[in-house]
């Protein structure tokens, strides 16, 4: 399964825009293969010249090798998945198969577990998706070390039922097959998230948020039902008040380490096929800070239905107001702003435009407009929320977006395929992917220390609702105030929870836009240190530099490590901290922290 929330935007940094890299990070060097940018030799003799002359042109003329041919093979692929996936969903989906497949896990890990159990060395288990195609800026390597159990073939919608309002899933399911398949029906996930390669394994497994989520919390909160093959083989259906429930409440942000999953049952609501947004640009820090607090705490009926926030300099900011409405003929001739199509200009370039604006209907600054509910879930998926505009600097030109951008946006996967060790260095040393989840009342703050550190706009802003679980809690620990309670018709009724924020920050720093040093080590760990003493959380599928230390003061690993012992998924997986720490030596600091003490 994927470890992403919604596909944080995770691709090279604007050294790709201009076909140049600095080489490795001056604040820890690479892993030996690279010296300087450069293949170097090792052990085994002298590099032949055509891995040189490979490296050198995949280094120099990044930008080259992003639009001729990433961009092309992406359409491409994009081209042959669509067909392959309609003809797929139309003629050969086989839910009623659906036990057989799980048969076949459970008859792998009964294999793994008999050889283990005589003392062979067959290492720990992994699912076989290739680490590549997952939505972040790594490619993990702690797969070379496992056993791969293939569960490559979970890819079907098993039920939709309506009168639950649930769909069921096997995990390699993506979002864009969920709203092709629910949309029509009139349903979506209570939180849908907008990247349509995402699956709802990773989601569920991992982390998921979105724009209803000052709603309804995290995506794990629409969890119904877990089905998840354990370490021992069996088949454990898992729900919040089954003999089950404390895998329930561990499963999230376990990442696949307490079992394989197989299907999983998530909430539904009802929508309509356009919305209304009203975007609201904010003028100042403070009020902006003001604003979404208030907005994000109505009760339900008074909140907009999807709220979320761009920031495009320290003070300023637009407020997004999402509404799902009905629209009339007139309404659809004259207003709707299908913004997803491929010759319409980036949805957050879009949005900017509020600051120039007055809307007729109130006079006051911004404006309304109606969007397609398909085009406003996946808005994001043209320009990779905005990291598009450094891979391809000239993709909002008109020009370019009528004659070219049809041809979509390059796919994470490929991108990280024709990366070298001096171009994923970079990604981290001079470029930031970083999603942090705090208090609402730390709000200012964090938009301050983002500035301070990175510097870097647009910046992202989702409320969420984090709830308290009691002694039941998994890797989230009890928000630190309690903003609010559900009431009995409510999401989770009589669940009190706190109004937190995740900050996204994904870009280069105008420090390393401006040639001028900038210290990504010093600045992460303060972002870091200033996450935890506000008692919120960092995003796993960043370049983060937390030590295992750091990381399980972060996050509550108290239940997660007495099912680990209780189920025998401590010798069959990977602990969560090996499943998805950063792959480079310049973001270890675990042997580094240890010599020092």
């Amino acid at each position: 399964a994927t470890f992403a929330p919604r596909a944080a935007p995770l691709i090279p940094p604007a050294m790709a825009g201009d076909g140049k890299t600095n080489g490795a990070a001056a604040n820890g060097g690479s892993n030996g293969a690279h010296k300087n940018g450069k293949p170097t030799a090792d052990a085994q003799g002298p590099i032949p010249f055509w891995l040189r002359l490979l490296h050198y042109v995949l280094e120099e003329h990044r930008g080259k090798i992003n639009f001729f041919i990433v961009l092309p093979i992406s359409f491409m692929y994009d081209v042959v998945w669509s067909w392959r996936d309609w003809y797929y969903e139309t003629f050969c989906t086989a839910p009623h198969l659906h036990d057989e497949r799980v048969r076949k896990v459970q008859a792998q890990v009964q294999e793994w577990r008999r050889r283990h159990d005589l003392g062979e060395k067959v290492g720990k288990m992994c699912t076989d998706r290739k680490p590549w195609l997952t939505m972040g800026p790594a490619t993990r390597t702690f797969k070379k070390e496992c056993r791969k159990i293939k569960c490559s073939d979970l890819c079907d919608i098993l039920k939709v039922d309506e009168e639950a309002m649930t769909v069921t899933c096997e995990p390699l399911v993506n979002m864009g097959h969920l709203t092709r398949v629910l949309l029509p029906k009139g349903y979506a996930l209570k939180v849908q998230i907008e990247m349509e390669d995402i699956t709802i394994g990773g989601l569920t497994m991992g982390l998921g948020m979105e724009t209803t989520s000052h709603r309804f919390g995290l995506i794990q909160e629409c969890v119904r039902a877990y089905d998840v093959v354990t370490a021992s083989g069996d088949l454990v259906h898992a729900t919040p008040d089954n003999e089950h429930s404390d895998l329930f409440r561990a499963l999230p942000w376990s990442c696949g380490t307490l079992g394989f999953l197989v299907a999983v049952e998530v909430e539904l609501v009802k929508i309509k096929p356009y919305v209304r947004a009203r975007y609201i640009p904010c003028f100042t820090l403070e009020e902006h800070c003001r604003r979404m607090k208030e907005l994000s705490l109505l009760p339900e009926g008074e909140t907009p239905q999807h709220l979320e926030s761009t920031i495009y300099a320290k003070d300023k900011a637009v407020i997004q107001c999402v509404d799902f409405v009905d629209v009339s003929w007139k309404d659809w001739l004259l207003e709707v702003n299908s913004v997803n199509y491929w010759y319409k200009p980036y949805y957050y370039k879009h949005v900017e435009t509020a600051f120039d604006r007055t809307d007729p209907a109130t006079g006051e600054p911004g404006f309304s407009e109606l969007i397609p509910t398909r085009h406003y879930y996946h808005r994001y998926t043209r320009s990779i929320f905005w990291e598009l505009n450094d891979l391809i600097p000239f993709g909002n030109n008109p020009l370019y977006r009528y004659l070219f951008g049809w041809l979509g946006a390059p796919k994470i996967a490929f991108l990280k395929i024709f990366m070298t060790q001096a171009i994923r260095e970079s990604v981290v040393t001079k470029h930031v992917v970083q999603d942090i989840v705090v208090p609402i009342d730390s709000m200012r703050e964090g938009i301050e220390l983002f500035h301070d550190e990175f510097d870097l706009y647009p910046l992202l802003v989702f409320p969420i609702r984090i709830y308290d679980h009691g002694d039941s809690t998994g890797f989230l620990r009890k928000p630190t105030q309690v903003d609010g309670t559900d009431p009995p018709t409510g999401h989770r009724p009589g669940k009190r929870w706190g109004m937190y924020v995740d900050l996204g920050a994904y870009g280069i720093p105008q420090a390393v836009r401006d040639k001028r040093p900038w210290d990504f080590e010093k600045a992460l760990l303060r972002m870091e240190q200033w996450t935890r003493d506000q008692g919120g959380y960092q995003c796993f599928y960043t370049d983060f530099l937390l030590t295992r230390e750091e990381y399980r003061q972060m996050f509550d690993h108290t239940l997660y490590d007495r099912l680990r012992k209780e189920t025998g998924a401590d010798a069959a997986f990977p602990e969560v901290y090996d499943k998805v720490r950063p792959e480079l030596k310049v973001c270890d600091r675990n042997s580094r922290v240890k010599k020092a003490n």
